[in-house]
């Protein structure tokens, strides 16, 4: 097919004759076929009354020869405007007579239309046929011409390649379309072939899946009959699988009181039910426990139920028994806690006792060896004390019960507060001890200003005690953080043994230090570094050490705190507090050890008090009754009635008189959360054994200021 539109109608004629007069003649007629056709139109039209049709302009080109014929014919193909028809002499000498032309234009144009133009004497037209084979589109024209039937064999032969041209292109069309429509219906023949076989593989997997569960699958028609169940639901039920199918769930109901009607009616109304919790017998095992999913399915049309049972016996019953097991836990967790709160009472009782009274004699006229001998039995008790406190603040570390308290200090007076504590140490061993606190972006945070202190005390007496000579130095530093908090680095070196590389991990280990000598030589229990590094972790920081043996160690640590802004802090902090005396008070003690209350009697007759003792909180409130104080010192832990309950009783008795007296906790619970406890139950101040004597002036002094300062209404 061309190039030209099969609709554009082609007049392009083409003439091989070697006679030149030919070409001249054919030309004037087909030339000329506009005029005469329409003379002879009008002549028809007078004659019969038809309509005359427009006359065509045929486009004539000539050719001489076979050879040059051929070649226009083919670039005629070539520009896409070949000829619709060719007028072809068949003599023409010398070369191709009009016979062999004719066959190689059927060759190179099997469209086109030709006329042979020959006289009686030429070919007949059996010999043109042998030759050249029975054809549509070739004519005979008979010399001489007649110039009518030259027009008419050029309209009708034109004409014909036009609606050839027109079928060919309507057949392809067809063709197309139906091949577009073939490979439709192939691809949707392929597609729903496709869809049969994934259908069919996934009836076949969700046969296998419901075989194969482990959990219990039935299915069920809309009228409640069982069609189906794999072997996992029988099993769960005890039964055979066929005697099943086909009964009514309402004749064999399998869940306990009647639940799988409700189940039923739940997946019609909602569609699923998911998870819920029903009982079903079993023959032998009894009673059982499952979860039950169900969906609504549409099998052939028609809706189904297909339901999922998960046997949780087993699981129940472990639950059950980590239930047990955790009551236990607690119970014992809790014993502990009791356990370490007699323990912290019991010990710290006597201890408020050696201490005390040793500082008491300490304060008289003794002789040197008998000072010696009582430093030493201080120093001691204070060792004692620091292991008793370390021993129990890992094991309320380890039972996770130690929580920090979030109040408001001054950064830079909690950790020259830790220094002090220890000037007089290393000065007696004649160690530089400095200090380089840099807190200009914040010193006034919010945090646990004691176990802070802790830390710090805790590196800084490692210091001194594994320094023999030259320097420590601890060195803080206070990067901003958000607008709320700030992160503090603090850092404490010394020039004293130091630490292996290897056993640099295991000194924050529990019960470890860096090698036996160590601790035969310097004491300590070895958890002091380990309770560091709990206590900085639970500040959101980390902790870490470098060291050379035999050139010194170098602690740090950070820890997250939360900053104020820009507002004053007023709270109790590390504000060391003045040390002016009290005055003369009548003070209420109430104490059932007698040590301690010698220790407490003799300590504020001292001072100018008035002391009024009694054994328990029965005992105080009946003194409370009769006289009148300025201030009561309570212990927390008293038979009959303890401290607690006796100041609340104190307060109700209190209550609407206008009258407040300070109350004083004076106790050996320490544990994190005692402090909060005596406030709740109405006292005032918290002092802990062993008792501090400058503590506990400081405290009566800031109590009987309070009480001074309050106005009665």
């Amino acid at each position: 097919m061309s190039a030209q539109s099969s609709f554009d109608f082609n007049r392009r004629i083409l003439i091989i004759d070697d006679n030149r007069s030919i070409h001249e003649d054919l030309r004037k007629v087909l030339a000329n076929e506009g005029e005469m056709e329409a003379s002879l139109q009008s002549d028809e039209a007078l004659l019969f009354g038809t309509i005359p049709v427009s006359a065509m302009d045929f486009q004539v080109d000539s050719a001489y020869q076979g050879q040059e014929g051929l070649d226009l014919v083919q670039q005629a193909r070539a520009d896409g405007r070949p000829y619709a028809l060719a007028f072809v002499d068949v003599r023409m000498p010398p070369g191709w007579d009009g016979i062999e032309t004719i066959s190689h234009l059927q060759r190179v144009d099997p469209d086109l239309q030709m006329v042979i133009c020959t006289a009686y004497s030429d070919y007949s037209w059996r010999d043109i046929q042998r030759r050249l084979g029975h054809s549509d589109r070739l004519l005979i024209l008979k010399k001489p011409f007649d110039n009518i039937e030259v027009i008419q064999l050029a309209h009708a032969l034109t004409s014909k390649w036009q609606l050839s041209r027109q079928a060919e292109t309507k057949m392809a069309e067809l063709d197309h379309l139906v091949a577009e429509r073939t490979s439709e219906l192939e691809a949707a023949n392929r597609r729903i072939s496709q869809e049969l076989e994934e259908k069919i593989k996934a009836e076949e997997a969700f046969r296998v899946i419901f075989e194969a569960s482990p959990i219990g699958t039935t299915l069920i028609d809309s009228r409640g009959r069982y069609l189906d169940a794999n072997d996992a639901f029988a099993l769960q039920h005890g039964i055979v699988r066929q005697t099943l199918i086909g009964k009514e769930c309402s004749k064999v109901s399998l869940l306990a009181e009647g639940r799988m009607g409700a189940v039923l009616r739940q997946i019609a109304g909602d569609g699923a039910v998911n998870g819920v919790e029903v009982g079903y017998a079993h023959p032998v095992q009894g009673h059982r426990t499952a979860l039950v999913w169900g969906r609504s399915v549409e099998i052939g049309s028609a809706p189904h139920f297909l339901l999922f049972l998960l046997d949780i016996t087993t699981r129940k019953q472990a639950e059950e028994m980590l239930r047990h097991a955790r009551i236990a836990a607690e119970d014992a967790s809790r014993a502990k806690s009791e356990f370490l709160a007699n323990m912290s009472h019991e010990i710290r009782t006597p201890i408020n006792g050696i201490l005390g009274f040793t500082q008491l004699a300490l304060g008289t006229e003794v002789s040197g060896e008998q000072r010696d001998y009582l430093e030493t039995v201080e120093s001691s008790t204070r060792s004692l004390l620091s292991i008793v406190n370390e021993i129990l603040d890992f094991s309320k570390i380890e039972a996770g019960r130690l929580e920090l308290e979030q109040a408001a200090f001054s950064l830079r007076g909690c950790v020259e507060e830790a220094v002090r504590t220890l000037a007089a140490v290393a000065q007696q061993k004649g160690l530089d001890l400095q200090s380089d606190v840099i807190t200009e972006e914040a010193d006034q945070v919010i945090g646990d200003a004691a176990r802070l202190r802790q830390i710090v005390l805790n590196l800084l007496g490692n210091a001194v005690k594994f320094t023999p000579s030259g320097s420590v130095c601890v060195k803080v530093r206070v990067a901003p953080g958000t607008q709320s908090k700030c992160t503090v680095h603090c850092s404490v070196e010394d020039t004293g043994i130091g630490i292996p590389p290897h056993q640099q991990q295991r000194i924050f280990e529990p019960f470890r230090q860096a090698d036996g000598s160590t601790t035969r030589k310097y004491g300590g229990t070895g958890l002091g570094l380990a309770i560091c590094g709990r206590l900085v972790a639970l500040m959101g920081g980390r902790i870490w050490v470098e060291s050379e043996e035999g050139r010194g160690s170098k602690f740090h640590f950070t820890a997250t705190l939360q900053t104020p802004g820009s507002a004053t802090i007023d709270k109790p902090g590390w504000v060391r507090m003045g040390n002016e005396p009290a005055p003369s008070l009548n003070i209420l003690i109430a104490e059932d050890d007698e040590v301690s209350q010698n220790l407490l009697a003799t300590l504020l007759a001292q001072q100018g008090h008035r002391i009024t003792l009694t054994k328990n909180g029965l005992e105080a409130l009946a003194a409370f009754d009769r006289e009148s104080f300025d201030l009561i010192l309570l212990d927390v832990q008293m038979p009959e009635m303890d401290g607690l309950e006796a100041a609340a009783e104190i307060r109700r008795l209190e209550n609407g008189s206008g009258n407040h007296v300070p109350i004083v906790a004076v106790t050996a619970h320490a544990r994190t959360g005692d402090r909060q406890r005596c406030l709740e139950a109405g006292m005032d101040g918290y002092v802990s054994k062993p008792v501090d004597s400058a503590e506990l002036f400081r405290s009566i002094a800031t109590m009987a200021k309070c009480a001074k300062d309050t106005v009665h209404v």
